[in-house]
C-alpha cells in the first residue's frame, strides 16, 4: 500500500510545492496491516447509519468475570458486522445479529479479552457487498490509529450486579392495604377492612400482616418483597414522611420490620424499601425549625423559600371553579385533605381572594403539593442527612434494596453519592429508580442498578389490552426494550404490569385471559418480574385510590384461581431456570403471526412463543439443536431435519421449548 505525501509552503498567500514523495509505510506488526486491509474488496466512504457510544453501557460493558460485551445498531441493509479487536493480537470477531426490526439491525459480541488493554473499531458489509469501516470519527474507508476506541480493563467503570438480581420475582406490597393482623395498631377512625378505598381512609394494614403471609408470597415464586413507604407519616401512602429514621407505629414500628426481614431472609427472600428523599412532610424536624425561625433557621438552605414567612396561601373562593388539583373532581375529599394539612403541618394559613391555586405554598414543593416540601440538595447538610438515612436502614436492619421515588427530580450528583454509600454499606444491595421512560442516563453503573420499567408495561397494554400492535410490531418493541440498556441494567429492571401509581393491568383489559399473556412475557423476558399485591387473584382497580384496595383475604371464593395458578407456575419457572435467569435475548422473525424469541445461555436455549391469535397455529422454526423438550404449555412438537415442527399451538397461549 503506497501513500503520496506533498509538502507545501506559502509566498504572498500563494501555495508552492516543495516536495512530492511516494512512501510505502512499514507497520510495526502484522496486525497493523490486517486492520487496514481487513476487507478484500474496496471500502466505501458514504452515509451509513451505524450507532455506537463507548460511554453508554448498553453499547460497551465488561462483566464481573471479565467478558467484553459490545453492541452496535445499524441500518437494516447491513448483513454482516465485525468487531475489529486488538488485544494481544489483531482478531476480527463477527458480531451476532440478535434482532431485526423495521428501523435497525441489532448486533452484539461477547469476547474474553486476552490482555488488560485493547483497541477496537468496526467493519460492516451491506447486502450489496459494500464494505465500510466505523471508528471514533464515524464511517470511514480507512481506520487510522487515532480512530480506534481504547480500552483499559483495570480502569473501566463496570456496572456489575449481584447474582440474586437475575431472574428475580418481586412482590410489591402497599402495607396499609395488605393485611390487618393486629387491630391494636390501627390508626384512629379506621374503616372496616374491605371498605371502598379513599385517599385519606385507613384500613389498618401492618407489617405483621406481611409476616403472616410470607408462605403465601413465597409459593408464588417470589424472592423479593418490595414495600411501599413504611416510615412515620400521617398519610395512607407515607410518601410525605415525618421521620425517615422510624417505622410507623401503625405498621408495628421498628420491631415489626426487624422480624419481617429476619423471617424473609430465612426463606431466601429479599426485602426492598421504598423511600422519597426528594421531599418531606412539613412535620419533618428541619422544616418545623424553618417555620418557627424563618430566614434565621439553620435549616433554611435545606429548602427553597419563595416568600417569608412560611405559609400557605389559601383561596377557598376557587372551589366553585373547575380547578381540582388532580382529585378527579372530588371537592369534598380535597377539602378534607386541606383541613388535615392545615391542622397537621402547623404551617400558617393566609386567606387570599386573587387567582391562583386553591392552596399555594410559599416554598418549593413536589408539584405544588403543600404537604411535600422539596429538599434542596445543594445544601451539604441536607445531603449528609439523606445519605445517613440511606446507610442507616442497611446497617441496622439489613435491608436488601432501595426503591427511590421520583428519582429524576434530584440532581444526578446526589445519586452518585447515594450509590457509593449504599454499596459500601452492603455490596449486593439493589438500587431501583422510579423514572418513567428511557432511564439510560441513570443506569450506567454509577447511580442505579435498574428502574421501574413502565416502558415494559406500556408495550404489554398496547399489545394485549388495546390490541393496537401487531405481533411483528410487538416483537420489535421487545427488541428495542432489550437494547435500551446494558444486559446488567435490563436484568435489574422491575418489569411491572401494575403499581400503586397506575391502573391495575386487569382494569385495562376486557377479560382476564388477556392478563395471562402479559404474565408469560414477565416470566420469559430479561428482568425482574413484578407482581403488584392482589394482581395474582384478579384484583381490579382503576386510578388512585381504587388501585389500592385491601386484599380480600376472607373472600377466597371470588379469587381468580386460574390466574393465581398461572402466575405461580410461570414465576417459579423464572426463578428456578438458569436460562431464563441469565440467558441473552434473540428475536426470531416469524411470518405466522406469533411472537418468538430465544433466551440463550452457552450451548443451550429456550424458545419462547406466544400466539395472540384466535386461531390454532401450526408452524416450524429452524434449529441447530440435537434434541428439544417441552418446558411449558400444551402443544405437539417434533425435531426433524434441523427444524422444530410445532403443531396445535392454542389461541392466546404461550409455550416454552428447551433446545439442547
Amino acid at each position: 500500500m503506497t501513500f503520496q505525501y506533498t509538502l507545501y509552503y506559502y509566498v504572498n498567500r500563494k501555495k508552492r510545492i516543495i516536495l512530492v514523495e511516494n512512501h510505502s509505510p512499514v507497520f510495526n506488526d502484522e496486525g497493523e496491516a490486517q486492520k487496514i486491509e481487513f476487507f478484500d474488496g474496496d471500502v466505501h466512504l458514504g452515509f451509513y447509519d451505524i450507532r455506537f457510544n463507548a460511554l453508554d453501557k448498553k453499547f460497551l460493558s465488561i462483566s464481573s468475570d471479565g467478558v467484553l460485551k459490545v453492541r452496535i445498531h445499524t441500518q437494516t441493509n447491513i448483513k454482516k458486522a465485525w468487531l475489529l479487536l486488538e488485544d494481544s493480537e489483531f482478531r476480527p470477531v463477527e458480531l451476532k445479529l440478535y434482532a431485526e426490526t423495521e428501523r435497525f439491525n441489532y448486533w452484539r459480541a461477547h469476547v474474553d479479552l486476552r490482555s488488560k488493554e485493547a483497541k477496537f473499531s468496526f467493519g460492516a458489509q451491506t447486502e450489496e457487498n459494500i464494505n465500510v469501516y466505523f471508528g471514533t470519527s464515524g464511517v470511514a474507508n480507512f481506520i487510522s490509529p487515532a480512530e480506534k476506541w481504547s480500552l483499559d480493563v483495570d480502569s473501566f467503570k463496570r456496572h456489575t450486579i449481584p447474582d440474586w438480581f437475575f431472574g428475580g420475582v418481586m412482590y410489591q406490597i402497599f402495607p396499609e392495604k395488605f393485611k390487618n393482623s393486629n387491630p391494636k395498631l390501627n390508626p384512629e377512625n379506621v374503616f372496616d377492612w374491605g371498605s371502598k378505598p379513599t385517599r385519606l381512609g385507613f384500613q389498618g394494614g401492618d407489617l405483621y400482616g406481611v409476616i403472616e403471609e410470607l408462605d403465601y408470597i413465597k409459593n408464588l415464586g417470589v424472592n423479593i418483597i418490595y414495600l411501599n413507604p413504611i416510615f412515620l407519616s400521617g398519610s395512607v401512602h407515607k410518601y410525605d414522611t415525618w421521620d425517615h429514621f422510624k417505622v410507623d407505629d401503625n405498621f408495628g414500628g421498628d420491631e415489626a420490620l426487624t422480624l419481617l426481614i429476619e423471617k424473609a431472609h430465612s426463606m431466601n427472600m429479599k426485602v426492598v424499601l421504598d423511600c422519597s428523599l426528594n421531599h418531606v412532610h412539613p412535620r419533618h424536624f428541619a422544616f418545623q425549625d424553618l417555620i418557627q425561625n424563618g430566614a434565621d433557621s439553620k435549616y433554611k438552605d435545606w429548602f427553597t423559600v419563595f416568600d417569608y414567612p412560611i405559609r400557605l396561601k389559601y383561596r377557598p373562593h376557587l372551589y366553585s371553579q373547575t380547578y381540582k388539583v388532580g382529585w378527579d373532581g372530588n371537592e369534598e375529599e380535597y377539602k378534607e385533605y386541606l383541613d388535615k394539612t392545615f391542622s397537621e403541618t402547623k404551617v400558617p394559613v393566609e386567606i387570599f381572594e386573587d387567582d391562583g391555586p386553591i392552596c399555594e405554598p410559599t416554598y418549593k414543593s413536589w408539584w405544588g403539593v403543600p404537604d411535600m416540601p422539596k429538599v434542596n440538595y445543594s445544601s451539604t447538610d441536607a445531603r449528609k442527612w439523606a445519605l445517613e438515612v440511606t446507610e442507616y436502614w442497611i446497617k441496622n436492619f439489613d435491608i436488601d434494596g432501595w426503591r427511590m421515588d421520583v428519582a429524576k427530580e434530584i440532581d444526578t450528583s446526589f445519586w452518585r453519592d447515594f450509590r457509593e454509600v449504599a454499596k459500601k454499606a452492603k455490596k449486593d444491595i439493589l438500587l431501583l429508580s422510579e423514572i418513567f421512560g428511557d432511564t439510560s442516563q441513570w443506569l450506567q453503573g454509577d447511580m442505579f442498578d435498574g428502574t421501574m420499567n413502565y416502558s415494559f408495561r406500556e408495550n404489554m397494554i398496547d399489545f394485549f389490552a388495546n390490541k393496537n400492535m401487531t405481533p411483528d410490531e410487538f416483537s420489535e418493541s421487545l427488541a428495542h426494550l432489550y437494547s435500551m440498556y446494558s444486559f446488567e441494567a435490563i436484568s435489574s429492571c422491575q418489569n411491572l404490569l401494575s403499581s400503586h401509581d397506575v391502573k391495575r393491568f386487569l382494569n385495562r383489559c376486557e377479560k382476564p385471559e388477556e392478563v395471562y399473556g402479559a404474565i408469560f412475557f414477565q416470566a420469559t423476558f430479561p428482568g425482574i418480574a413484578s407482581i403488584y399485591y392482589g394482581d395474582e387473584i384478579g384484583l381490579d382497580g382503576g386510578n388512585e385510590p381504587n388501585n389500592r384496595e385491601p386484599f380480600p383475604w376472607n373472600d377466597e371464593p371470588n379469587w381468580n384461581i386460574q390466574l393465581k395458578e398461572i402466575t405461580s407456575i410461570l414465576m417459579n419457572l423464572k426463578n428456578s431456570n438458569s436460562i431464563l435467569k441469565y440467558g441473552t435475548f434473540e428475536l426470531i422473525p416469524s411470518s405466522e403471526g406469533v411472537v418468538i424469541f430465544r433466551r440463550v445461555l452457552q450451548k443451550e436455549s429456550l424458545i419462547c412463543i406466544f400466539n395472540r391469535d384466535s386461531l390454532v397455529k401450526d408452524f416450524k422454526i429452524s434449529s441447530q439443536a440435537h434434541s428439544v423438550e417441552k418446558i411449558y404449555g400444551e402443544f405437539d412438537i417434533k425435531l426433524e431435519n434441523k427444524e422444530i415442527l410445532i403443531n396445535k399451538l392454542q389461541p392466546n397461549t404461550g409455550i416454552i421449548i428447551h433446545e439442547k
